[in-house]
């Protein structure tokens, strides 16, 4: 589980963001992702439909995939990724599309984190991914850069111990994991943060209480997170999953000041 800091700066991550009605969600995510600047990151957009919507995307790379040609280019371009995003909203609008960019994804041989926004009912049946996170419409492309976000974190900031890309891609490995997170500020932030993440995880599985494996980092500046509440946190946890094997990571982020982040990944 312990990762080592400097080999984690050279992490990798993609993003592809999946158009599937005007003015998607997709691509607005990556444009708000690209506003963070975060180094080691690339994006790519996807739409099948109308090339004005690619237009509106300021993604360097930028993929149809009307032929057989456009998706062997774009699984030539996902490699060398150590973790592929695939951003969608409104899957339903055009499942075909996004069903097609995971298929890609998942041909790279690295965890598919599939972050899905709206209602996604029935449709985890029609996409391949390692691990999905669902999120409402509302405010869909800031929540989307926050998953991202965080992952990044996750395993790039300094910390101890670490979670790193070899540990997620265990757990999510022959699984349909859930990805949740949440955020607090203020007093109790690292308690009330693991629960709000909880809450989502819940929200996401119905068998979340069965999970074989759960890995959570948190966020946080130096100093912000005790002994006493790394423990809290740990029999937090245990109530809510208590078959898991629990494995914790912290990121040091003093630009937090008193805000906390939770990200979690469970196997279930």
């Amino acid at each position: 589980m312990l990762g080592n800091s400097f080999e984690n700066q050279f992490i990798k991550f993609k993003v592809v963001g999946v158009n599937t009605k005007e003015n998607s969600g997709g691509l607005a995510a990556i444009n708000f992702m690209l506003e963070k600047n975060l180094p080691g990151v690339n994006y790519f957009a996807v739409d099948r439909n109308d090339v004005k919507n690619l237009d509106g995307c300021r993604a360097i790379h930028k993929f149809r995939l009307l032929t057989m040609e456009d998706e062997r280019n774009l699984v030539r371009a996902l490699r060398g990724a150590d973790m592929i995003f695939v951003v969608a909203d409104e899957v339903w609008e055009n499942i075909k599309a996004v069903a097609l960019v995971a298929h890609c994804a998942k041909k790279v041989g690295v965890p598919v984190i599939f972050i899905a926004g709206g209602n996604f009912e029935d449709a985890e049946d029609e996409i391949i991914f390692d691990a999905l996170i669902k999120l409402p419409s509302k405010n869909f492309e800031f929540d989307s850069a926050k998953v991202v976000e965080n992952f990044f974190e996750a395993v790039t900031l300094p910390g101890q111990p670490k979670l790193d890309v070899k540990t997620i891609s265990e757990a999510v490995k022959d699984s349909r994991a859930v990805v949740s997170y949440g955020e607090r500020d203020g007093k109790n932030s690292v308690v009330r943060a693991a629960k709000a993440a909880l809450e989502h995880a819940q929200n996401s599985a119905d068998n979340f209480r069965a999970a074989k494996k759960i890995l959570f980092n948190v966020t946080a500046s130096q100093g912000n997170l005790s002994l006493e509440e790394a423990q809290k946190l740990l029999k937090i946890f245990k109530r809510r999953a208590p078959k898991a094997e629990i494995l914790f990571g912290f990121s040091i982020d003093d630009w937090l000041v008193a805000k906390v982040k939770i990200l979690i990944v469970a196997s279930v």
